[in-house]
């Protein structure tokens, strides 16, 4: 299993996982400008694991996305 998220900026990208990797969750970047944040989970992971790990890259994404939004602004 694999899903991408396409954040449009290999910088956004990269704060992304950093911030995710900080909160204990590994993901990577993807693409040809390293704009796409990928997840591998295992294919035999609980739920409550996957929870856990998406919120984790929910409030990653939430954080910095939050955060450059304050900064352009």
């Amino acid at each position: 299993m694999m899903r991408g998220i396409d954040l449009k900026s290999g910088e956004v990208a990269g704060q992304v996982i950093s911030t995710a990797f900080q909160r204990g969750l590994i993901v990577e970047t993807a693409g040809p400008k390293d704009e796409v944040v990928k997840c591998l989970p295992p294919l035999v992971i609980e739920e409550d694991q996957l929870s856990q790990g998406l919120d984790i890259l929910e409030d990653a994404v939430c954080s910095v996305i939050g955060s450059t939004m304050s900064t352009a602004g």
